[in-house]
């Protein structure tokens, strides 16, 4: 698979605007290509989590669970991202596919609860 100066694969940008049909036909390809991190740290399911793409980030977890847990450069997890875009479904999905993501904390020692509580987003 061919990146772009910033390591964006095919994946990170079909996810990123939501493209299920391109993910799956692409983790079907390399289902590896779910690890791969942009040079900011960020997944594929990190641009899909905060974009609330809910079947992309359904289909990501499917192919590769350990992506839950991936930080990105500011210590962000994928649930952070969603939390961040307020989308509850998604946030509901990445808790189910690795309950511990809730406790992580990032690089200033925030939760994603404590990102939550900020956007007033408490659920």
């Amino acid at each position: 698979m061919t990146v772009d100066p910033s390591n964006t694969t095919a994946l990170h940008t079909a996810a990123t605007q939501g493209h299920i049909e391109i993910v799956k036909f692409l983790l079907e390809a390399g289902s590896s290509l779910a690890t791969i991190a942009k040079s900011n740290g960020k997944t594929a399911l990190h641009s899909a989590a905060r974009n609330g793409h809910l079947e992309v980030v359904k289909a990501l977890v499917e192919k590769e669970p350990g992506v839950a847990i991936r930080t990105d450069k500011k210590g962000q997890t994928a649930l952070h991202m969603a939390v961040k875009g307020q989308n509850l479904e998604v946030v509901e999905a990445l808790i189910k596919a690795d309950p511990s993501t809730i406790n992580m904390v990032d690089n200033k020692g925030n939760t994603p609860l404590h990102i939550a509580t900020r956007k007033a987003r408490a659920q």
